[in-house]
């Protein structure tokens, strides 16, 4: 029987449990625009392609050219005369498949208990419209904050999806406060609170209901509960992946 320690480990969980996945995106409900489907491909680290609703195609790729270490000099040694000083090694980026990369602390099941964690780890998929896209990708903003008021395994579209409904705390810590998962008075409060515009007036939604996919940790659903947008979010249809090894990590 899956748990709600079970579902927040998932939410922390997706860095690391796919390189490439090809999947489309369908908005719903009144809050967004309806019924405006787009189909990607993403190849981590970095690169992806989707094509919107109206055929345009977008291409991204920031794969780092080289993640290895640069030595900079310093421009004086103390001396004041320009001459230059000792190498200063900054701060290697990784991202979470690398090698090289920080570890995470994982659970018997492989989910990941916690993450590293040193800022050196660059964990954002490519944005696609805002960073709503970023957080479907990667919901770690799931895996705490929020109450989880019941949660369940089931097959959706014949995939292991754990389904749940949650409700964000005063502790929720969205990737984007604009453009949170769990839109409600918790991430308009935030907002305010970094001078970002007023949020819309409106009534916010009582709780969400959520899907995660168990083999990619992708949120694959997303449904306001109540409010004046009741019903609003998205569904996400995973067409292929290639998934990581446990392996490969030992």
């Amino acid at each position: 029987m899956v748990d709600e320690e079970t579902f927040r480990a998932l939410a922390r969980s997706s860095p690391w449990r796919w390189r490439s996945v090809e999947l489309t995106r369908r908005l719903v409900g009144d809050a967004i625009t309806a019924d405006e489907e787009v189909r990607a491909w993403i190849d981590r680290p970095g690169r992806m392609r989707v094509v919107d609703h109206d055929g345009t195609e977008h291409l991204v790729d920031e794969t780092p050219a080289d993640r290895g270490l640069v030595l900079v000099s310093s421009s004086d040694d103390g001396s004041g005369d320009g001459s230059g000083g000792a190498p200063v090694e900054p701060s290697v980026v990784t991202v979470p498949l690398d090698p090289a990369a920080p570890a995470p602390e994982r659970r018997p099941d492989g989910l990941v208990a916690r993450r590293p964690s040193g800022v050196t780890v660059a964990y954002d998929d490519p944005m696609y419209e805002n960073y709503l896209w970023v957080a479907m990708l990667d919901p770690v903003e799931l895996s705490d904050g929020v109450d989880v008021l019941s949660v369940e395994q089931v097959v959706r579209e014949g995939r292991d999806t754990l389904e749940a409904t949650v409700r964000p705390t005063a502790a929720y810590d969205p990737r984007c406060t604009c453009c949170a998962l769990l839109i409600g008075e918790v991430s308009a409060e935030l907002l305010r609170a970094e001078g970002g515009p007023d949020p819309e007036d409106r009534a916010f939604a009582d709780a969400f209901a959520v899907a995660l996919d168990v083999e990619t940790g992708i949120c694959v659903e997303l449904r306001e509960l109540g409010g004046d947008d009741d019903g609003a979010g998205f569904d996400v249809r995973i067409e292929a992946v290639v998934a990581v090894s446990p392996a490969e990590f030992g």
